[in-house]
Formats: structure tokens, C-alpha cells, sequence
């Protein structure tokens, strides 16, 4: 996995998470390794992540990948999509 990649993920995870938290008023001010619950991502917020997350990327994220080490930040959710992806991807 090139780092490239994974900056474009992580970019596009970014994103994504901004949006969810605009819904509520968090003010988007969060780093790429920021534990997304300290910035005020509830559960349902990273259950929201996810799905957008899956339709993002065209992805299934196996239930195996569904754990909070894997959702803690969008460092660790660009990793998952990246080994979920794989190297064709």
C-alpha cells in the first residue's frame, strides 16, 4: 500500500467525517489521528461513517473489520478501506 494512496483515502475519510460532524454542530477542527469520539463523534455518527465509508469507496467492510481499533480515527479507517481494498485497488 503506497502512501499516496493512503493520504487520498484518509483525504476522502476526512471529508466524509467533516460532513457528519457539521450535522451537529462540532466544529470540523480534527486531525487525520484525532480518536474520533473525542471530537465528538457519537456511535450512531461512526455507524454513519461507516456506511458512507462503504459507499465512498464501493466497499463491503467485512464483519471481521467492524471494531473500534479499526474506527478509532481516520488514520486507522484509511488503513482498514486500503486492506479491504487490496493491492489491485
Amino acid at each position: 500500500m503506497s502512501q499516496a494512496v493512503t493520504a487520498s483515502v484518509a483525504d476522502r475519510t476526512m471529508g466524509l467525517a467533516y460532513a457528519i460532524a457539521a450535522r451537529h454542530a462540532i466544529k470540523p477542527a480534527f486531525d487525520k489521528a484525532d480518536a474520533l469520539v473525542d471530537v465528538g463523534l457519537s456511535s450512531l455518527d461512526l455507524v454513519n461513517l461507516m456506511v458512507a465509508v462503504e459507499a465512498e469507496f464501493d466497499i463491503m467492510i467485512p464483519p471481521a473489520s467492524l471494531t473500534p481499533k479499526n474506527f478509532y480515527s481516520i488514520e486507522t479507517i484509511a488503513r482498514m478501506v486500503e486492506s479491504v481494498r487490496g493491492p489491485s485497488a
